[in-house]
């Protein structure tokens, strides 16, 4: 029995980490991360600031958390699309990436990057947290080069970097209401971000450049 209540009291714990960090993340979108106090967190989540301080003993700790949270959140996206075709998988990232909800690679957007780097910089767990992602992407994009369905002449970097571009003028929980109306009169708005940048991955050939030897004299 004493082993069963170890588990319930684990779960317990866990939930409410994962509370901790979705007020915590609410309240930053609301006021911005440096506005929010630990009275108001607990407050938020409706525990004792000593309750909080034993989960989280910083706000340092609580924004190492909420990144690795994100992170990891999706690195289970990119697992769930494990096995479908390269394309396939990077557009899953992508809407991942357009909905707002995951945002490892560019940061937590209630969060200033003054704020999030030296947390980020200062976790070696981060650190390689978000390597795992960079060479999971960078996986399926040479994957995709080796089967002929993306352009062989494109930089995985330069594709990662095309997805967040795309990603950070979509319409997701963090844009403006002004911006979000404004796409809401656009139906098919996402769909058709998705359709642009999969068609800038695909090969178009000729896509290279003709070198000096193959060019006709």
């Amino acid at each position: 029995m004493a082993r069963a209540r170890g588990r319930y009291q684990q779960v317990q714990w866990e939930q409410r980490e994962e509370a901790i960090l979705d007020a915590l993340q609410a309240l930053s979108a609301e006021r911005g991360f440096s506005a929010v106090t630990m009275d108001a967190l607990a407050e938020a989540v409706g525990i004792s600031k000593a309750t909080l301080y034993q989960h989280f003993d910083s706000k340092d700790a609580l924004l190492a958390a909420l990144l690795a949270q994100q992170i990891d959140r999706f690195g289970a996206w990119l697992a769930d699309a494990a096995g479908r075709p390269p394309v396939e998988q990077l557009c899953h990232a992508m809407s991942a990436l357009m909905g707002g909800h995951f945002t490892p690679l560019r940061g937590l957007v209630s969060v200033g990057r003054d704020e999030a780097l030296p947390v980020f910089y200062n976790s070696p767990a981060l650190v390689q947290r978000h390597e795992q992602i960079l060479a999971a992407l960078t996986a399926i994009i040479r994957q995709g080069q080796a089967d002929g369905s993306i352009a062989p002449d494109l930089d995985p970097f330069v594709v990662i970097s095309a997805m967040l571009a795309l990603s950070s003028v979509s319409p997701g929980e963090s844009s403006g209401s002004g911006y979000r109306e404004a796409v809401a009169a656009h139906p098919g708005y996402a769909d058709q971000m998705l359709a642009l940048f999969e068609r800038a991955i695909r090969p178009t050939w000729p896509r290279l450049r003709p070198s000096a030897e193959s060019t006709p004299q």
